[in-house]
């Protein structure tokens, strides 16, 4: 049976409604108070802007609200519930710069803006599959066929809200590009927070910051990503976007359900289907019991570690009503793992104890604690799943301190979690130069496979005079079956000044057969595809 349409309330009914629910209700929750203390003094916002926020507090925390405001907007637009300009929040885009520095030729995408990013790339039937954020934040995809050397596209795949009528670009909703079981590929890209004419988000209790919808998008044929049609499934105002393709074929994309002060959840696309389930809260947002201002949130980093199961890292943020984001007031602190069991949909910390969702702050100190960094001092700047390093558990998490910033493990074992320990692989790789000299200062290296082979491997590494160079390498001994010890080939690429950001391309086995790359210096940023030795460039972007 349909639901039958709300009937308009006028103005009078609802404020008298609106007004006794936030009597019942105030008793127990410190911030409804505190936030019209602060609208009383006009605090950090205007009078208009926080009764918004409220309204959103409302609508997100409380059910018996939805209908009562939702009767009330049936016959009113967005700004005439609110008198706000709906750009104001909006930041405006920065002028573009007057001179572009050089960078290596090799690409294969258009200039890109905003935060440096590598997309999103899949290996299917021998050919390299890529998405990323184009032009205004678009979508875009492009393939490269490794067998015979040809790029097809890039396409634009759809209609991203961010960054556009002048907007400062935003990263938010970087695309997540996967494949379904009968050929379909799906992206999903471009949301942070929804638009203002979205109206009030019901599963969260933060503002949206009108930054742009999430949205789904799938090719139109199978193995073609010349056509593409958007699904309405999904969140508009969702952040950030996570996907992992399990054994059985199902895909589960994870994301912020709105901005900071919001629950991260999940959706499932059953194998076979076009479009993705209802979304499973994960975690939920909950006020400090310090100061009811504050609100204990999360960032979370999913991971596939098998057929079945998803390891779920993240860490501790603490946000605020006044949206108070800068560096004094960062907050990102501990980090915390729990494991998605895809077989019964269950969590479990590391113990094997199952979990109740959502997961809140004080749940995830006394169940998922692996590192309590606030104890030490140290900002966890962001978590990583990691597999099982010699029968341990393990995470990773960026350490960050006066005048350092590091990747370091923590691992679990006979009932403890020990932390600050290095990285795997940090310790087992060796590198020389065309001389035999060896490199001290290499940053990441990827063994490659070819033919069923891992003889060539990609690495970057920090030169002597402080540059980033890009270099192929060949195993120095074949009996090494690990490919622990290599020896320069040929430089492909040497930078100074540039920020690179690197991504594996993993066949369905996990073994590395291209790398993306991404090489950013001030206005200039590229897309560079590493396969067999060196960049190929699309001749299309010149």
């Amino acid at each position: 049976m349909l639901a039958l349409p709300c009937s308009a309330i006028s103005e009078e009914d609802y404020l008298q409604q609106r007004a006794a629910l936030i009597e019942k209700h105030s008793k127990d929750d410190a911030a409804l108070p505190a936030l019209h203390k602060l609208m009383e003094a006009e605090d950090t916002f205007t009078k208009e802007q926080w009764l918004f926020k409220i309204d959103q507090y409302l609508y997100g925390n409380y059910k018996e609200f939805q209908p009562i405001y939702d009767s009330y907007r049936e016959d009113r637009d967005f700004n005439e519930i609110y008198d706000l300009d709906l750009e104001t929040a909006i930041a405006a885009k920065p002028a573009p710069p007057q001179k572009y520095p050089e960078i290596p030729q090799g690409y294969f995408s258009e200039n890109l803006n905003g935060n440096t990013n590598t997309g999103s790339a899949l290996f299917v039937d021998g050919k390299v599959y890529i998405a990323y954020q184009g032009h205004l934040t678009d979508p875009y995809i492009a393939s490269y066929d490794t067998q015979n050397g040809t790029w097809d596209g890039p396409y634009k795949a759809g209609h991203s809200t961010l960054s556009k009528n002048g907007r400062q670009v935003d990263s938010h909703g970087r695309p997540s590009l996967e494949i379904n079981g009968d050929g379909h590929f799906h992206i999903i890209f471009g949301g942070h927070g929804g638009e203002w004419v979205d109206g009030l988000n019901p599963i969260s209790f933060d503002t949206p910051h009108a930054g742009g919808r999430m949205l789904h998008v799938a090719s139109t044929k199978p193995y073609d990503i010349t056509g593409w049609e958007q699904k309405d499934d999904i969140s508009p105002y969702a952040s950030y976007t996570a996907t992992c393709k399990m054994g059985n074929g199902d895909i589960y994309f994870f994301t912020r359900a709105g901005t900071h002060k919001s629950p991260w959840v999940y959706y499932r696309m059953k194998s076979g289907s076009q479009s993705f389930e209802a979304p499973v809260k994960i975690t939920w947002p909950t006020v400090s019991e310090g100061d009811p201002i504050d609100v204990d949130t999360f960032y979370i980093k999913p991971a596939k570690i098998s057929d079945t199961e998803i390891l779920v890292t993240f860490l501790w943020h603490v946000c605020n009503f006044r949206e108070y984001h800068n560096k004094e007031h960062y907050s990102r602190t501990n980090t915390y793992y729990m494991r998605l069991d895809t077989t019964d949909g269950s969590f479990y910390n590391v113990e094997g104890r199952k979990l109740e969702l959502p997961i809140t702050k004080k749940k995830a100190d006394k169940y998922t604690l692996a590192y309590n960094s606030e104890a030490t001092g140290e900002t966890c700047f962001g978590t990583r799943p990691l597999s099982n390093q010699n029968g341990r558990p393990a995470a990773a998490y960026e350490a960050k301190g006066p005048g350092y910033r590091e990747w370091r493990m923590v691992t679990y074992e006979d009932g403890k979690w020990t932390h600050g320990l290095p990285m795997p692989g940090t310790e087992e790789h060796t590198v020389v130069d065309t001389k035999g000299k060896r490199i001290k200062s290499i940053r990441e290296i990827f063994p490659m496979k070819k033919d069923g082979r891992t003889d060539k491997a990609a690495v970057v590494y920090r030169g002597s005079k402080g540059e980033t160079v890009i270099a192929a390498a060949k195993r120095i001994n074949k009996k090494d079956s690990e490919g622990q010890h290599w020896k320069l080939k040929k430089q492909q690429t040497t930078v100074s000044g540039a920020r690179i950001q690197t991504q594996p391309v993993r066949d369905e086995s996990g073994d590395a057969v291209a790398l993306v790359v991404n090489i950013r210096k001030a206005g200039s940023q590229r897309l560079y595809l590493w396969h067999d030795g060196q960049f190929r460039a699309n001749p299309t972007q010149k």
